[in-house]
């Protein structure tokens, strides 16, 4: 069983993730349609988090350390666009996910 502390993330800074760089490393190009996820099983989340990250193509992945509602975000960037909608669409049906694809660039002028 997972708990907030397990020993495959590291605490992001501000303290309300858990963080993982994926296998495609740093310094790479990444998209910026990030695939989100929600969960009450954490668990099941930080597993899927972890499995994600070994992918090569994935950059990075976090989670959030205190649930909203009993819901736990989580958070997966591939590096191309493509990558994050086909994963999106994969899991999708799961019964234990919420999932969706937010895009950055078109968020950006709407935030603070």
């Amino acid at each position: 069983m997972v708990d907030m502390e397990d020993s495959r993330f590291e605490l992001a800074p501000g303290g309300k993730f858990r963080e993982r760089r994926g296998a495609a490393g740093q310094g790479v190009p990444y998209s910026q349609r990030k695939v989100c996820f929600a969960a009450t099983d954490l668990p099941f989340l930080v597993d899927l988090l972890y499995e994600l990250s070994r992918r090569p193509d994935c950059y990075y992945v976090k989670y959030s350390v205190i649930p909203r509602d009993g819901m736990h975000l989580g958070r997966c960037f591939l590096t191309t666009d493509r990558a994050a909608g086909e994963l999106c669409q994969e899991l999708k049906p799961h019964p234990k996910l919420l999932v969706t694809v937010q895009d950055d660039d078109f968020f950006a002028p709407f935030r603070d």
